[in-house]
């Protein structure tokens, strides 16, 4: 994330976008989704830009050293444990869809599933945690406030993205 952090190629972020856009197009073709691809991409984009302004300005405050340019490209490589999360997600809708029933072998499927989902949250959160870090160089505790701060103020906007069936889980 050091790195990631100085970096100046822009076509990074075209090329994981543009898999992302994938992603949201192979989505809805595979489930029963409500809005086009498309528009659901445009949401994902502008609350992901909200989400580099909030650290960017909110980390600003206290950092001298803030670069926009530094956030984007950090937040950026930190939706890699999201994109997985979900296209494995989405996989597993096709291979095995719901309702899964109480016997062993779904059990043990919930199970599984929920060590990685628990698993790739916790390599969300030190990513992000990492981009913070590298990008505006605040110490621990400045960074894990603003990151509890970002829960609070995330918390009702996933309430109406998921009041609007736009997500259950945000894309971020």
């Amino acid at each position: 994330m050091r790195k990631i952090s100085r970096e100046n190629d822009y076509w990074q972020i075209a090329w994981i976008m543009l898999l992302i856009w994938a992603y949201f197009k192979f989505v809805y073709y595979v489930k029963n989704v409500s809005y086009p691809a498309t528009f659901i991409f445009i949401v994902f984009l502008i609350q992901f830009a909200l989400t580099i302004l909030f650290f960017h300005i909110f980390t600003s405050f206290s950092s001298k050293e803030s670069s926009l340019k530094s956030f984007t490209f950090t937040m950026v490589y930190s939706l890699f444990p999201t994109f997985i999360w979900f296209l494995a997600n989405s996989i597993l809708y096709l291979i095995l869809p719901p309702p899964r029933t109480n016997s062993v072998s779904g059990i043990t499927f919930s199970i599984v599933f929920i060590s990685f989902s628990v698993a790739i949250l916790i390599w969300k959160i030190i990513l992000t945690y990492l981009a913070v870090r590298f990008s505006s160089k605040l110490p621990f505790y400045r960074i894990v406030y603003a990151m509890i701060l970002y829960l609070c103020v995330l918390s009702p906007y996933i309430i109406v993205l998921y009041k609007l069936k736009l997500f259950r889980v945000p894309f971020i």
